[in-house]
């Protein structure tokens, strides 16, 4: 039986090599994707435009940003279910499910598609000023997100999750 293709295609372009240790422990999962995605048809994925990583925008990379960590919260609820599924029957379940949250997570996301997303991911694989754009961007909302728990802690009146509108802070 297939698993479901998009979450893979877009676990991977996630994993751009942003977050090498974490993927590195991961690698046994990692293969287990790889081997979903081979198996995947061409109906199940989404139309990836040709996006050149030097026409990227800042913009873009604050979405793709923004998208990625939507799917890395994704990826952390959904994994340990997958592996600890008994059947085929049940792994299949749980990355349909999977597949059909990071879809939405993605169109949710203001400023890019789900093909956008990959696009990107695939121009950053390529690129590594890109990749590191894109890097120091997850850096400065990992770094606001610091700076405004003491705040929050303190019972500040700010949003719920601290940030600000085009921005997304990790849990």
């Amino acid at each position: 039986m297939k698993f479901a293709s998009t979450l893979t295609m877009v676990i991977a372009a996630a994993g751009i090599g942003l977050s090498g240790p974490a993927l590195a422990q991961d690698q046994a999962q990692d293969d287990a994707q790889d081997q979903a995605q081979s198996q995947a048809t061409d109906t199940m994925q989404p139309d990836i435009p040709e996006i050149a990583a030097e026409d990227v925008t800042q913009g873009q990379i604050a979405s793709f940003v923004n998208a990625m960590i939507a799917l890395e919260r994704i990826r952390a609820e959904y994994l340990p279910q997958i592996q600890a599924a008994e059947t085929d029957d049940e792994r299949q379940e749980l990355a349909a499910e999977a597949d059909q949250a990071a879809k939405a997570a993605v169109t949710r996301t203001k400023g890019i598609t789900p093909g956008e997303y990959l696009a990107i991911g695939r121009a950053a694989q390529g690129n590594q000023e890109l990749g590191e754009k894109i890097n120091t961007r997850i850096a400065e909302l990992r770094q606001k997100q610091q700076k405004r728990k003491p705040l929050q802690q303190q019972g500040t009146n700010q949003s719920q999750d601290g940030s600000s509108e085009g921005e997304t802070v990790t849990q």
